[in-house]
């Protein structure tokens, strides 16, 4: 049995760069896989990639073919509680001691072409050992979420895919994507593959989704024209919502957040052409999968509590948690433990935020590279609207020891939102 101190050591030997502006990389991880035996030929793939959304939609997916019966694999990114979120079997994450027998087994095949593990990054470690391991696993259908972009994305190694889908596209990671929104899609439009069925967001731009439909048609992909469910809200809170598709068919669905919706109207058509292709899902599997679909630091929500845990990152993610917060009608504007990375877009993110949250609990997110620290940050948002309060925490069990006491006189939400950085520095210190 693998000590689990050897899964924590290789996980900290990993390079962590990203290496997404190499147009090379795609390449030779297809060059890997080969040597691999292509396992990830070995299985049908959902690829889904997109700005906002993507954990959402898959893990949506994830749940209603479980319930259909299905073996399904998970990869997304980034582990918020642990590294090991990233790969899921129905549900279960990779254990130390699979992590290690799939590494060892990749590092072997590096060090035959006279390779080492650092040949790799972290994120092109994982991508492949999740590949690796599900072609071991006997699936029935693997979820494959896109890093950032998608021509030059590790995941875009794959061979074939069943589904493509995209979520909503907008505004993120301009200095390697670019700037303008066609220049972005265009990117993310590189998971397309020949003879795949293609789905998108149903609120997505309209330049967006010109790019969408001149890529999947010049490639041969097939662009999803089947009825668009309509759904229909009638019960909103942090626990989640309550829903009628087509005026019919009764669902509570647990991940909370009315941009949700949207979501699960792609999730929907993906199961239309799902049942298509001859899967069997039932009206029923949808309705226990949607009330079991969960996400670690996405609309997390704590009942016992009262708070919530968001990682929006980005101005939509924010506008996204905002909407939420006004659907939801709540007594008191809430509490903030807010701690963004400097490279965002934090100036849009806080006039989205500001006018909705009574006080903020100003905090460093856990990645020193990139964070805009807690006195930049207050001293921002003491510069935009002076009439919020704004404390700074030294560190994040201060932040909680704040909340504590701001809950004493009020019972006011907390939220912590941000960064996945932001929920990590947090995370293991009770309220």
């Amino acid at each position: 049995m693998v000590n689990n101190d050897e899964y924590l050591k290789i996980t900290k030997q990993l390079d962590k760069g990203w290496r997404v502006i190499d147009e090379n990389r795609v390449p030779f991880l297809r060059k890997v896989l080969g040597w691999l035996g292509n396992p990830d030929q070995k299985y049908k793939i959902i690829h889904v990639a997109g700005t906002n959304g993507k954990g959402s939609t898959g893990e949506m997916l994830n749940q209603i073919l479980q319930a259909s019966g299905y073996r399904v694999g998970k990869f997304s990114s980034p582990g918020l509680y642990t590294y090991r979120e990233q790969v899921m079997i129905n549900s279960t994450y990779i254990t130390p001691s699979e992590f290690v027998r799939e590494f060892n087994k990749i590092l072997a095949v590096l060090k035959a072409h006279d390779l080492d593990m650092q040949t790799l990054s972290f994120f092109e470690w994982w991508t492949v050992i999740s590949l690796s391991y599900f072609g071991s696993q006997q699936l029935d259908i693997a979820i494959i979420e896109v890093g950032v972009g998608g021509d030059l994305d590790a995941t875009n190694a794959i061979t074939t895919s069943l589904l493509n889908i995209f979520t909503k596209i907008t505004y993120d990671h301009q200095d390697i994507l670019g700037d303008d929104l066609v220049t972005i899609a265009t990117a993310k439009c590189g998971i397309l593959r020949p003879g795949a069925h293609v789905i998108s967001y149903s609120g997505q731009d309209a330049e967006v989704q010109a790019v969408i439909n001149e890529r999947a048609q010049a490639i041969g992909a097939k662009l999803y024209d089947g009825p668009r469910p309509i759904i229909t809200t009638y019960k909103v809170s942090p626990a989640g919502t309550n829903v009628k598709i087509n005026d019919r068919l009764e669902v509570f669905l647990s991940l909370s957040g009315h941009f949700q919706l949207l979501n699960l109207n792609t999730v929907l058509q993906a199961v239309n052409v799902l049942r298509q292709l001859d899967y069997q899902i039932s009206d029923a599997a949808i309705k226990d999968g949607l009330g079991q679909a969960n996400l670690p630091g996405r609309m997390e929500y704590d009942a016992k509590n009262n708070i919530i845990r968001d990682a929006a990152h980005n101005p939509d993610g924010i506008e996204a948690l905002v909407a939420s917060l006004k659907s939801w009608r709540l007594p008191f504007k809430p509490t903030v433990i807010l701690g963004i990375l400097r490279d965002k877009n934090y100036m849009t993110m806080l006039e989205e935020l500001l006018p909705y949250v009574a006080r903020i609990i100003a905090i460093t997110p856990a990645n020193p590279s990139r964070s805009l620290t807690a006195d930049e940050l207050a001293a921002q948002i003491l510069e935009m609207d002076d009439n919020v309060e704004v404390s700074i925490a030294d560190d994040p069990t201060a932040a909680i020891t704040v909340a504590r006491q701001v809950r004493e006189s009020s019972d006011a939400m907390i939220v912590i939102t941000g960064s996945f950085y932001t929920l990590r520095a947090v995370k293991g210190i009770k309220f």
